[in-house]
């Protein structure tokens, strides 16, 4: 290196360490917080060693000289010189430019020339750009921000803060990231906090979660956050809480809290600490903000909305835009299209799950289908047959006879009547699918079933199949299949107890472990519950998709080999129909009241026509779905049938004689007459609370019949004739393709396999080679050899085997690592190589090298271990004879049987 290239080498890092950005002016960009541009160019072409901009406004010059070099009075003259000489068409803070480095690599002298009475004076380093910026009193909101280092950040990570980070000095005040489960997004949230709060004027913080649990689970990722100046945790260099009373403490930076804690504690409403909020709870009232609240409306610089699809719209929706000040950024990995209006449509980065499946972040799914009789058509519930029957609302249990036979849909299935047969089928063929079918190279050890998660449809639902499954893997431990939902007690130790116990095989939830839960050793999914939401659907497959390393893996399953993808078992056809996206829409509108908080208030006499004519119609609702024998137990109570009450409602409202609700207290006696059956009658109320919340009728016990199981034949027939046509297009372009189905002797290099590689996986993420090979299984299981080890399926040469199965090059899709010791033995043993017992013994430890990345010389051998070619060169004579040896080594295995 030239002792110029050694100085620069030496500026290039403090500047890098001071936060400024070294680029080239080609690849300079406005959107860069801190740049140094090498040979900025000036007036009358002249060129400055380096042009510091800071926020797209030019800063400063640095001038660089080699070591031995002095900074002398001629090298302070040409860098005075440059700072007048700025372009006419480049933007400026102060011109002439007020910041001069010079350095030769051992010795900075710097000047503040906004100073009149600075000198040049020496300094240890280079200043940051916020030192900068608050000596110079500039008043950027932004501009104190040093540029953002990639190391440590994925590309997605370093993408979403540079891009919220510009988006932000552009003006924009609201920015949205979607980025895919498993990505990162917290600890990218993390990132985003920890730059604003250090490099701008934010003080306060608030992370909105979308559960408590979740709180918990932010609360421990800001607190590893380790990604800082100094490298110590992001909590002990700002002060970081969790929301837990109706206090934030005086120093508290970071805030974290659900929406409807903040709302408490606006309100000034009591606060526990427990996990029983989320934000689509049971409450319809919509959220008003009124009179004296604790918080002013500029408390918070900064709103971080985590899965912000859920929480940025509906009942809350008031809170958030009371602190109208704040900038606000959302993170979700699926956003409606309200998200994106609340955003102002300003989507900084979209990161699907797809990129992050390609990118190797997550892996993807293989569906298996199970069909039965009774969830694909329904049943029916005999004459005199018992029943166990679940008042919804109270949760009473008695055992009945069905006075009547009744039919029941599959869309009823599960939600008014419970089949423990059809529960016990599914389960049953899940049971005997898993070693035969989804992990047939797995032990099979029942108790160390892969984690499996199963979706139900509610709380009951949860319960039966905990129970039947319980009895479907008998002789297991205690916990080893166990419900997940708000009645089950403490949800944080039960989901740490299933994403860490060996024992916890079965979880079965509702939604609460639905969105933001990370189970890394999660390997199937089941849904015995259907999904509308697409939103909700892609959360529930994203518990699946973490990655986690083989060791941590067997931690916990110890006769798991490596997670490479994750099964969704479908039970009732969620993946067979399309899902429903919400849509934009103009403002929200109130949510209709409970009926319970309807029944209360005109009880009480809150009767103008808009609460009567609820209640008719919530009536004329109750009373479609009721039976006979429920219609006339509420006659019973109240004095009148269900449909008869509504009509009366309906007709005088319509008929327009009521006299005007204009306050509680008057007497308004028709209305009250229009209600008294409900209104003198708790009974009658109580009974119509628990029609409207239905029954479960549990059969006793109820029959099935499987009709189909499996993965899916056409779904794993579109993947290959896709793959099949990829390779037939491209296989006189791709160096490797061609090669392949030409059969020539020429080497398949690691460089061209993993070309091809990124190629196939920028086509589609499921032409991984992992899933490929699953995917000819199950169209000709009897052709294709399962692979026997972690390293076995790793290997980079199982994309040749792949591409000759496709060309019809070889019968079977073997690994060549199964057939690698037999090659071997036949190379050795060709004539015109004779070779000796010691040089066969060094050489086959290239073998393992070869199928794992192909075709390979003895310079490839030597960056992975120097110490055997040193050991070949002294059994083989000389460093050409083992590169021949090699050579013609890779050629033998890698061609085809």
């Amino acid at each position: 290196m030239t002792p110029e290239g050694k100085a620069r080498e030496i500026i290039n890092r403090m500047l890098n360490e001071s936060g400024w950005e070294i680029v080239n002016r080609d690849n300079y960009s406005p959107k860069l917080s801190a740049v140094a541009i090498e040979e900025g160019l000036l007036k009358g072409n002249l060129e400055a060693d380096y042009l510091l901009f800071i926020n797209g406004k030019a800063i400063g010059v640095l001038e660089a000289k080699r070591e031995e070099h002095q900074l002398s009075d001629t090298v302070i003259k040409q860098a005075e010189r440059y700072v007048r000489r700025l372009p006419s068409w480049c933007s400026y803070w102060y011109h002439p430019l007020p910041i001069v480095y010079l350095s030769n690599g051992k010795e900075i002298l710097f000047k503040n020339r906004n100073n009149p009475d600075e000198n040049y004076t020496a300094v240890s380093r280079i200043h940051s750009p916020k030192e900068i910026v608050k000596m110079l009193g500039i008043e950027d909101y932004y501009a104190g921000l040093p540029t953002l280092q990639k190391k440590g950040l994925r590309a997605c990570q370093y993408e979403a803060i540079t891009e919220l980070e510009s988006s932000f000095r552009l003006g924009q005040s609201r920015a949205l990231m979607v980025l895919a489960t498993g990505s990162g997004k917290t600890f990218t949230a993390c990132m985003a906090a920890y730059r604003l709060l250090s490099y701008t004027p934010m003080k306060k913080v608030l992370f909105l979660v979308d559960r408590n649990n979740l709180g918990r689970q932010a609360e421990g990722e800001f607190g590893t956050f380790r990604l800082t100046e100094t490298g110590e945790p992001l909590n002990t260099i700002f002060t970081t809480e969790r929301l837990k009373s109706a206090k934030i403490p005086k120093d508290a930076n970071v805030i974290i809290s659900t929406i409807q804690r903040l709302f408490a504690l606006l309100t000034g409403q009591e606060l526990d600490d427990n996990d029983n909020d989320e934000s689509n709870n049971e409450d319809d009232n919509e959220i008003q903000l009124g009179g004296k609240l604790n918080l002013p409306p500029d408390f918070f610089d900064l709103i971080i909305i985590d899965e912000c699809h859920r929480s940025i719209y509906g009942n809350w929706r008031q809170v958030l835009e009371y602190f109208k000040s704040a900038k606000m950024i959302g993170l979700t990995a699926t956003p409606a299209p309200e998200t994106q209006a609340f955003f102002n449509n300003n989507c900084i980065v979209n990161y699907t799950l797809e990129k992050s499946i390609a990118d190797g972040i997550n892996v993807d799914y293989r569906v298996y289908r199970i069909k039965t009789q009774t969830t694909e058509s329904g049943g029916a519930i005999k004459e005199g047959e018992n029943i166990t029957q679940i008042t919804k609302y109270s949760g009473k249990t008695e055992d009945v006879k069905n006075s009547v036979e009744k039919t029941y849909t599959s869309t009823e299935l599960n939600r008014s009547i419970v089949n423990p047969s059809q529960i016990k089928l599914i389960l049953e063929t899940y049971r005997d699918a898993i070693y035969t079918e989804l992990y047939p190279d797995r032990a099979a050890q029942l108790e160390y079933i892969p984690k499996t998660l199963i979706f139900a449809l509610n709380d009951a639902h949860a319960t039966n199949i905990v129970r039947i499954a319980k009895e479907i893997f008998p002789n297991q431990s205690e916990n080893f299949v166990q419900k997940i939902t708000y009645s089950a007690g403490d949800s944080n130790q039960l989901i740490r107890s299933f994403r860490n116990d060996k024992d916890f095989r079965i979880a079965v939830t509702v939604t609460l472990v639905a969105t933001g839960t990370d189970v890394k050793p999660l390997e199937v999914i089941m849904f015995m519950r259907d999904v509308e939401s697409d939103s909700l659907y892609i959360q529930m497959k994203g518990r699946g998709v973490r990655t986690i390393g083989d060791e941590q893996l067997r931690n916990v399953t110890p006769n798991a080999i490596s997670k490479d993808l994750f099964f969704l078992v479908d039970a009732v056809g969620v993946t067979e129909h399309e899902m429903q996206v919400t849509r934009p829409g103009g403002e929200f509108s109130s949510p209709n009241m409970s009926l319970k908080i309807l029944l209360e208030r005109i009880t009480h006499g809150d009767l103008p026509d808009d609460n009567l004519r609820l209640l008719a119609s919530r009536l004329s609702r109750i009373n479609i779905k009721s039976d006979d024998q429920q219609r006339q137990k509420f006659t019973d109570l109240a004095g009148i049938e269900i449909k008869d009450l509504a009509v009366q409602i309906f007709n005088v409202l319509e008929g327009d004689s009521l006299e005007p609700f204009i306050d509680i207290n008057q007497s308004n006696l028709v209305r009250k007459g229009l209600v008294k059956a409900l209104a003198h009658n708790p009974k009658a109320r109580q009974y119509l609370l628990e029609l409207n919340d239905g029954f479960i009728a549990i059969l006793q016990p109820g029959e099935d019949n499987l009709i189909e199981k499996g993965f899916s034949i056409e779904e794993a027939q579109k993947t290959t004739q896709a793959f099949e046509e990829y390779i037939n297009t491209h296989k006189d372009e791709i160096e490797a393709l061609r090669i392949i189905y030409n059969n020539t002797n020429a080497p398949i290099t690691y460089g061209m396999l993993k070309d091809l590689r990124e190629k196939l996986v920028q086509i589609s993420n499921k032409f991984n080679p992992v899933l490929l090979w699953n995917t000819y299984s199950i169209l000709d299981p009897t052709h294709v050899v399962s692979f026997r080890s972690k390293d076995e399926k790793d290997a980079l040469t199982n994309i040749i085997q792949l591409v000759r199965f496709a060309f019809k090059k070889v019968p079977e899709l073997r690994s060549l690592s199964s057939t690698a010791a037999s090659r071997f033995e036949l190379w050795c043993g060709q004539n015109q190589r004779p070779l000796t017992e010691a040089q066969k013994e060094i050489i086959r430890n290239v073998v393992n090298y070869i199928v794992a990345n192909g075709s390979c010389t003895m310079n490839d051998i030597k960056e992975e271990d120097k110490p055997l070619v040193v050991q070949m060169i002294g059994n083989f004579g000389s460093a050409d004879a083992v590169n021949t040896a090699i050579i013609s080594l890779s050629q033998f295995i890698l061609k085809a049987a």
